[in-house]
């Protein structure tokens, strides 16, 4: 893949769509990972200016993260908040019941992005999303939390692409070599969740993708099972909700 090539087009693609919707520019979430990272430095690279971001640690989060986070801000020179959401996420736990660390972790993702499109209205801007290809592919996040956006430069690339654009742009090695993580529970790591590691994982979305029946053979059977397994139980989180027309 010519990163040179894409990168440019990634640029535009940013700039079309704040333009098109007629905003003042962009607001992210930056949770410390490789994915809010290298969206942040592509919109400081398309942009320039008006990019806002939120941090929004709980007592769940790594503050290494945090840490990594408030580097690349600085780095970048990008406006930034924090704002610690364990308040908001005690008083939502006050109204829930029976809750298990998944159900915690979908709070604190919807969460996070109400206060996302909270700072979009303040300010004029457009929430940019932060996904991969490959969670994308298997619904591994939160409908109407880390999922929700106006617009997503990254969706078109699996995890394994992440990581080379995230070379060729330079960025961090802190953000290049930590294990993938939501970050929404103590410890949480993708691959623990997931039983495969992105490497495997896209190969074989890569194999399902394009009915490549010769290396899903190859491929690791439960690896396979477990993707059709995903894609199949998540593939309402890959559209809109369907509305009834039927009116005749």
């Amino acid at each position: 893949m010519d990163y040179e090539k894409l990168t440019q087009r990634i640029y535009e693609f940013i700039k079309t769509k704040v333009k098109s919707a007629n905003a003042k520019g962009v607001v992210l979430g930056l949770s410390g990972g490789i994915d809010s990272a290298l969206v942040a430095t592509l919109c400081k690279n398309a942009l320039k200016t008006d990019i806002f971001a939120l941090l929004m640690p709980s007592k769940y989060s790594n503050e290494q993260n945090l840490q990594d986070a408030l580097k690349l801000c600085k780095k970048l020179n990008i406006e930034y908040k924090i704002i610690k959401i364990d308040k908001i996420l005690a008083s939502f736990l006050e109204q829930s019941q029976d809750t298990n660390k998944i159900r915690m972790g979908n709070l604190c993702a919807r969460i996070r992005m109400s206060l996302l499109y909270d700072y979009s209205a303040l300010k004029g801007y457009l929430v940019v999303g932060t996904s991969n290809k490959s969670e994308l592919m298997l619904g591994y996040g939160t409908i109407y939390g880390d999922l929700a956006c106006a617009f997503n430069p990254i969706g078109s690339l699996y995890k394994s692409e992440i990581y080379n654009l995230a070379t060729f742009l330079n960025l961090d090695q802190a953000f290049i070599q930590k294990a993938p993580s939501a970050d929404l529970w103590v410890g949480q790591n993708d691959q623990e969740d997931l039983g495969f590691s992105y490497e495997e994982i896209d190969q074989g979305l890569k194999a399902l993708e394009f009915n490549d029946e010769k290396k899903m053979l190859q491929l690791n059977p439960e690896l396979i099972s477990m993707l059709k397994e995903r894609m199949a139980k998540n593939a309402f989180k890959r559209s809109l909700p369907e509305i009834f027309n039927d009116l005749a």
